[in-house]
């Protein structure tokens, strides 16, 4: 999504490489902890079964998984996020996805969720990633929507100018940004008219924030970490090599490109995603 948003788009942070230390994330269970609440997201819980976590891309509201959560039905209990900052969430001070990977580990301890299963797509699906490679024994599964462990090009220059774009963009500005990056990711345009007025509400430093977070933390070195079984599910583009080539070193995966689909993947062709997100289900349940 990153390399899209640049193409589209013609509040300060890190100006160094990031760097994360797991230690947070790993030192405590916190089973004990039921009223836990985490700041740098929201979740709404509905239906019974197996746990499946839905992590949405940048700006975008967890409302864009609700045509898998109504197919999925009440096989499953799904928790939708809409991470801060997003669609008219209140913002958070400091690296959003690092926040994210971290309440979220703390989410599924305190939630007391048996291996649940993670659906991300794009920056969602690098938080999953993310996830996976810290806490390995904590999931049944990870669902990867065209996201990769690590943009190609993490360089400082890269990072400003992205963040720069979306976090000085004015009102107007900002609303046409949007709607032009947003349209071209899907192949009929009127499938995103839904989300983009809840998109238009995210913080806009968040939006520039979270791109240079992104485009600074790179996962290549821990995805050989993951060891719960992997879907990555590919749109039909240019960048399908490059994730092709990241994941080599996660040892239980499976690949698969979706002909003729963009960014949204499951948007553009609901039938296929589902099918696939139903044979993965199937193939990894609980026992």
């Amino acid at each position: 999504m990153v390399a899209l948003l640049l193409a589209s788009c013609g509040g300060p942070a890190h100006e160094t490489r990031a760097t994360h230390s797991d230690d947070d994330a790993s030192a405590s269970p916190f089973v004990d902890n039921k009223g836990y609440k985490p700041t740098s997201f929201t979740d709404k819980i509905t239906g019974e079964g197996r746990p499946v976590i839905f992590i949405p891309g940048l700006g975008c509201p967890g409302e864009m998984f609700d045509g898998i959560i109504k197919h999925l039905d009440d096989r499953i209990e799904a928790h939708v996020l809409t991470l801060a900052g997003f669609a008219g969430h209140k913002p958070i001070k400091g690296p959003l996805a690092a926040a994210v990977r971290k309440d979220l580990i703390r989410y599924i301890r305190s939630h007391r969720l048996d291996k649940p299963i993670l659906v991300g797509h794009s920056l969602g699906g690098f938080i999953a990633y993310w996830v996976a490679a810290t806490a390995p024994d904590l999931l049944g599964g990870v669902v990867v929507i065209d996201a990769g462990p690590a943009l190609n090009d993490n360089d400082v220059e890269t990072a400003r100018t992205l963040r720069n774009a979306w976090a000085q963009a004015g009102d107007d500005e900002l609303v046409e940004q949007i709607r032009t990056a947003y349209s071209s990711m899907v192949t009929d345009p009127k499938k995103m008219e839904p989300y983009l007025a809840a998109i238009g509400e995210s913080d806009r430093h968040t939006i520039g924030d979270a791109i240079y977070e992104l485009v600074r933390t790179d996962l290549r070195e821990q995805v050989d970490k993951i060891t719960a079984p992997l879907l990555l599910v590919l749109a039909d583009g240019s960048l399908q090599t490059l994730y092709k080539q990241m994941v080599k070193p996660i040892p239980h995966k499976q690949i698969v490109v979706l002909p003729k689909t963009k960014h949204f993947v499951w948007l553009d062709d609901p039938a296929a995603f589902e099918a696939q997100l139903d044979a993965f289900l199937k193939a990894h349940e609980k026992t």
